[in-house]
């Protein structure tokens, strides 16, 4: 009988302060999501740059309690899709960084029967550091004769910009009448190297795709796309979040939106519900709301599965 494994690819998070320093190196270490040219001193030098970083990433993981929740919301979104898919389907975590690794998700399918396997992405918007990155992992550890389609990008996908939409127009619902007339929706996204995106990499304009639909789709006029989590001294993309707030966000209403993150975790709870929250405030936001990742919400769950079930029948890849 045909059974197909899901792979719910992400990049991870530590499930406990003692994950940090491993997480990161294990971050580090990978040529796609840190591209500078280390050559064969990259382990040595993610060893020192996660030994540096994890006393301020824990504080961080600290404060948003002790934790990603990343691991624990995936499981939940695995548990939903796998029951909006409905039988012949199992689904599988499979972590970039971290644990469960793509390799204990392949572990883990093999030994439920699955004769063929979907990689579904949770990045709606292909980079190279992130949807490519997790593709190459699975194409590695999953038995070459067995089928594997992959799904590349989501960015556009219909049922996935209406949850999108829903889960601003619910949060604007929110906002104080007085202030209705002076809101804006600022979206916020991972940011991005500018090298990187010298080089050909999409994922700028599918995060431009992503929120200027699900803007129309919620009836916002008023929006702005910034980037975040800017890691190192070289250029990324901007604005970036905070500091555009800090210029732009006086009198008022701000609706944050996590356009690029589909799981709560240090990039929402940290960097958007203390920094960028921090920076509307201090720039005299007359209010600050944010939205919601859209995690396990019915809409979103049921756009996953058509996503599941376009790629399997059409086997999209990307090129490595």
């Amino acid at each position: 009988m045909s059974h197909t494994a899901v792979f719910l690819m992400n990049l991870g998070g530590p499930r406990n302060l003692a994950e940090v320093e491993p997480y990161l190196y294990e971050l580090f270490s990978d040529p796609l999501v840190i591209t500078a040219p280390f050559g064969p001193f990259r382990k040595v030098i993610a060893k020192l740059i996660s030994r540096t970083r994890a006393p301020s990433s824990a504080e961080k993981y600290q404060l948003i309690g002790g934790k990603s929740p990343l691991v624990e919301g995936t499981e939940a979104q695995a548990r939903a899709l796998q029951a909006a898919l409905g039988p012949g389907y199992s689904c599988h975590l499979a972590m970039r960084c971290g644990h469960p690794n793509t390799e204990e998700g392949v572990r883990e399918a093999l030994a439920a029967g699955a004769t063929r396997a979907v990689a579904l992405p949770l990045y709606p918007q292909y980079a190279n550091a992130t949807t490519l990155s997790s593709l190459l992992e699975l194409r590695r550890l999953w038995p070459k004769d067995r089928p594997l389609a992959e799904v590349c990008t989501w960015h556009d996908h219909e049922g996935y910009l209406e949850a999108s939409a829903a889960a601003l127009r619910e949060t604007l619902e929110r906002v104080p009448a007085a202030l209705r007339g002076r809101t804006r929706v600022v979206f916020s996204a991972h940011g991005l190297p500018m090298s990187q995106v010298r080089k050909g990499d999409p994922y700028p304009g599918y995060v431009e795709h992503s929120a200027r639909e699900t803007a129309r789709r919620a009836g916002a006029a008023d929006w702005q796309l910034t980037y975040q989590s800017r890691v190192g001294p070289a250029k990324w993309l901007g604005p970036d979040t905070v500091k555009y707030l800090e210029a732009s966000a006086k009198d008022l209403a701000v609706v944050a939106v996590p356009i690029a993150f589909v799981s709560e975790h240090l990039e929402t709870l940290y960097d958007m519900d203390i920094l960028a929250k921090e920076a509307a405030e201090k720039a005299g936001a007359a209010a600050y709301l944010r939205v919601p990742a859209l995690g396990t919400r019915p809409d979103f769950i049921t756009a996953l599965a058509d996503v599941v079930r376009e790629g399997e029948k059409a086997s999209r890849t990307v090129a490595a």
